[in-house]
């Protein structure tokens, strides 16, 4: 998950980064184990405002914070879930426990419920993502999209064993930053809480939902068709795996997992978690040979000749045949979770046909390339101004927003913007509402929105010099 934010243990010879979100995650330093048993004081901290955020149920996607958005522009399905009572952890505090015990760490990692959500980083008028489809002699294989610096967010919904489904977070003493125990006697309490104040004697104590965030390379992947979920994990394994021995990356420096796919094709993420990014996500979509390498390398660790697809995998000395997975090829401590999902059979010739195919042209969506023509013909001189000075283009043309209908909608990550442009002889007509209609456009301020009404092609240089946020520079 990524990392933040620096684990408060001053006694102990400094502070540490931390890379747990639950109510009960461990560091290492040296060789001695550190609790975290807290955050740092809330109450009149800024950065540990209680927040609330929006997240695409079917895809995962962390939509911008901005009034309108209610479709999402990477799977195009309406927005469903707001996850309320958010508490971003920039700091915890720790005590020092006693020594390292992976086995005791990867247990109660597993017992929380996590969620993941990311959302691609737009750079200025240059989209964010890049688009590539690799195709085989049999059709489309794989679709990746890859973003640099995209936000990637992961909250701890709960404990998996929770009593209460519907019942999201933890209770922290929003005074002194301590999480709490929901149970009133320390007999009832689970491991994790045995160490832990009990809410009901707490006067200040409210149910958060824990998260950290942070800007990392990634890569979505998806496959072309429906696939069971036995194939789409294998699948995601087996590819983080070759990436990795392709690229001589370290285990720690990327990782994968599965995404929503109400659909059933396999949508997974890959992170890169090096600082700056390994660059290995990026010649993915730029480099033609390097998803060829990267299968041909995923299927010699299963065991597979890369060209025939023959079998490797046979009883020697000292050694067992590896019958659907082993801990030479696609299993690991970090996805015990899933290993009797794993069964590397399912995607060999998925893998054959990845190490002979042909990624497409790598493309970056343009913004306004497929714009329709505007209905009112002074905004259509404003759209080709706007084209030829290279300003930003919008992502809406004659789109009705609560009752108006603007020329252009502007949907960014700082708030909605609409443009009305007037000046021509057919700009204030029927087909126009909202040139004509102040009230319509005072109630889209009051929703949040900016509007901006363009006059006559003598002022488009100051409007757009006025306005660089939404137009963008030259």
């Amino acid at each position: 998950m990524p990392r933040e934010g620096a684990a408060d243990h001053r006694a102990e010879g400094g502070g540490i980064n931390h890379h747990r979100s639950g109510l009960d995650g461990f560091e290492h330093s040296a060789l001695a184990r550190h609790h975290f048993f807290g955050s740092r004081r809330i109450a009149h901290n800024a950065d540990h405002k209680i927040g609330v955020a929006r997240r695409f149920r079917d895809c995962g996607y962390l939509p911008p914070e901005a009034v309108g958005i209610d479709v999402c522009d990477n799977c195009g399905q309406p927005l469903v879930d707001t996850t309320r009572s958010l508490l971003r952890l920039t700091s915890v505090r720790t005590r020092r426990r006693d020594r390292i015990s992976s086995d005791e760490e990867e247990r109660r990692r597993a017992g929380f419920e996590l969620q993941t959500s990311y959302r691609f980083a737009q750079h200025g008028t240059k989209p964010g993502r890049i688009d590539v489809t690799v195709t085989g002699e049999t059709g489309p294989l794989l679709n990746l999209a890859y973003g640099d610096s995209a936000t990637v967010r992961r909250a701890n919904i709960g404990l998996r064993r929770r009593r209460n489904r519907d019942v999201h977070g933890y209770m922290i003493d929003i005074t002194t930053g301590r999480w709490l125990r929901e149970t009133e006697s320390e007999a009832d309490s689970t491991p994790e809480e045995a160490e832990l104040d009990s809410a009901k004697d707490v006067k200040r104590a409210q149910r958060v939902i824990p998260y950290v965030e942070d800007r990392r390379n990634i890569l979505v992947t998806r496959l072309p068709a429906a696939v069971s979920p036995e194939t789409a994990i294998t699948a995601a394994i087996a590819l983080e795996r070759g990436i990795e021995a392709a690229f001589q990356l370290e285990d720690s420096e990327l990782a994968s997992e599965m995404l929503p796919d109400p659909d059933g094709r396999g949508r997974a993420l890959l992170v890169e978690s090096a600082e700056g990014g390994a660059g290995a996500l990026r010649r993915l979509v730029d480099d033609p040979d390097a998803l060829t390498l990267a299968a041909r390398t995923a299927l010699e660790i299963m065991h597979f000749d890369p060209v025939t697809g023959e079998d490797r995998s046979h009883e020697s000395e000292g050694r067992e045949r590896c019958v659907l997975a082993c801990y030479d090829c696609l299993l690991s401590y970090a996805n015990q979770n899933v290993h009797s999902m794993v069964n590397r059979h399912l995607v060999r010739d998925w893998l054959l046909q990845l190490a002979a195919a042909t990624p497409g042209p790598a493309r970056e969506p343009a913004p306004g390339s497929s714009l329709p023509e505007p209905g009112n013909p002074q905004a259509a001189a404003f759209l080709e101004w706007l084209r030829s000075r290279g300003h930003r283009l919008p992502d809406e043309i004659d789109t009705e927003v609560y009752g108006a209908r603007p020329d252009f909608v502007y949907r960014l990550p700082d708030g909605n913007a609409d443009i009305f442009v007037s000046g021509g002889e057919d700009a204030n007509d029927g087909d126009n509402q909202g040139n004509g209609n102040e009230w319509l456009q005072d109630d889209l301020r009051d929703r949040g929105w900016s509007v901006i009404t363009v006059g006559d092609e003598e002022t488009w240089v100051a409007v757009t010099g006025r306005y660089p946020g939404i137009f963008g520079p030259p």
